[in-house]
């Protein structure tokens, strides 16, 4: 195996919780950070559509976090100076005297739904790479480790060594502390990697559900004034809590690929715009005794749906959902039943979604998809698709302290990944949090610099 290269810090994820933490670390001073990312650019949010979301009570938990909510407004302000400073990124939804706003929350309210609007920016899928390109930009004395799949992670004396594969090769890399920050692709991973390490692991809740796309003039009122609006029911059959989320005006529904199911998604880019628009629908479940694994549930429902689909999602349109029958091909799109009205804009096998859904689940659904028709009419045309399955894991969880240290010294988590947060903007609160932590806890120090001032460390 190639020699040990040692730095101060290790972090784990080049999305927004890992970038974050090493431009905060450097802000203060630290050197030796290293970023490792077994792909190029990060899989998640900074390449997927780019929405972000300026409102503690959106993709923050508080709680979780131990924050105040003034503290959790200014570290929001800090994220916003420096995606914003990125010319591609446009404001989207603007609160100040919009009375609009006003009157999209009283109908809600009527309805018993709560409803969010916040600040909102933007910059799409199309622009994703450059905004990479310009955040990893900020950082200047940051390594970067890319292409590289950490295999392991050991303590040995007081340090942390990876193992890693990168282009074939072994490589051994040595640091005095850890910022975990995997993303959703790379938590099921960690949690393996904290397991043998020692870190106290909880199951958390996870979020299933279907994409909804239609006919964007259907939705037009409400997202030209709120671009990604918020909607939260509590259903009165279970008391369950249901959700809007990623909402894409004029964007398209595609799939995401996780080996053994897929997964669905969507987007919308800058440059160019369907004639639908598309959100999630997501139910919130948490279990307990004698079954707590809501990973292992949600992979469950996804690999039914493979199954069912073929290898592929499946869709249904309201029209026949209604009816109580599945979609079939050859009147997917038939103008006697007005389902030309909406286009699908992914390929997925016209059938029955509650197949493959727990029946509270689908309840929990369709109450919730009439209780915003109400709202907003027209969302149930027979013509709206409902693809499924949509599933978002932030379900492991690792208990941590004020500054999301784990029980193992000089470990930290951070992002989506580890629970922490949902959304980009969460993330890189949870990253600036760690880095701070990493600081005051005094995880710090000059690292080696090799002759002529190369980066790299002595041998170990």
């Amino acid at each position: 195996m190639n020699y040990v290269e040692e730095f101060n810090v290790l972090i784990i994820g080049s999305g927004p919780a890992g970038l974050f933490s090493a431009l905060t670390l450097e802000r203060m001073g630290v050197e030796g950070i290293a970023v490792f990312d077994r792909r190029r650019y990060p899989a998640g949010g900074l390449l997927n559509d780019g929405k972000l979301n300026f409102d503690y009570r959106i993709g923050i938990d508080v709680k979780e976090l131990q924050l105040e909510r003034g503290e959790a407004t200014d570290l929001i302000g800090k994220v916003k100076e420096t995606f914003i400073a990125f010319p591609r990124c446009r404001q989207v939804t603007f609160l100040d005297g919009n009375e609009k706003i006003t009157a999209i929350e009283r109908t809600a309210r009527e309805h018993e739904v709560k409803f969010i609007a916040p600040e909102q920016w933007h910059w799409g899928t199309d622009n994703g790479k450059a905004l990479v390109d310009y955040l990893r930009s900020l950082l200047t004395g940051t390594r970067f480790i890319l292409g590289a799949e950490v295999l392991s992670i050991e303590k040995k004396g007081g340090h942390f060594y990876f193992v890693c594969r990168e282009k074939g090769v072994l490589k051994k890399y040595r640091g005095r502390t850890v910022v975990a920050a995997p993303g959703r692709s790379g938590a099921y991973w960690f949690r393996d990697a904290a397991r043998k390490l020692g870190i106290d692991v909880r199951f958390g809740p996870i979020d299933v559900g279907i994409r909804v796309e239609l006919n964007r003039k259907f939705y037009d009122a409400v997202t030209d004034v709120v671009y990604d609006p918020k909607f939260i029911f509590c259903t009165r059959r279970h008391h369950d809590r249901v959700r809007t989320f990623c909402t894409n005006p004029g964007g398209r529904v595609r799939t995401e690929n996780y080996g053994e199911f897929k997964l669905m998604n969507g987007d919308a880019l800058s440059s160019e715009r369907t004639e639908n628009t598309n959100f999630a629908l997501i139910n919130t479940v948490a279990l307990t005794k004698p079954f707590s694994d809501t990973t292992e549930f949600g992979q469950m429902i996804a690999r039914q749906f493979h199954l069912l689909g073929g290898g592929k999602p499946i869709v249904q349109r309201v029209g026949d959902f209604r009816e109580g029958r599945r979609s079939s091909t050859g009147t997917f799109d038939s103008p006697t039943l007005h389902y030309d009205v909406c286009r699908a804009t992914c390929a997925a096998v016209p059938g029955d979604i509650t197949l493959g859904l727990p029946a509270r689940i689908v309840d929990n659904l369709w109450e919730s998809l009439k209780t915003l028709d109400k709202i907003v009419p027209g969302i149930l045309h027979p013509s709206t698709l409902l693809y499924a399955p949509e599933i978002k894991f932030f379900d492991t969880q690792y208990p941590s302290d004020r500054f999301l240290e784990t029980n193992v010294e000089g470990l930290f988590v951070a992002g989506d990944g580890a629970g922490k947060s949902r959304g980009i903007v969460g993330a890189a609160v949870s990253g600036m949090i760690v880095a701070q932590g990493i600081v005051r806890k005094g995880f710090t120090g000059k690292r080696k610099k090799a002759p002529g001032g190369t980066k790299t460390a002595g041998k170990s």
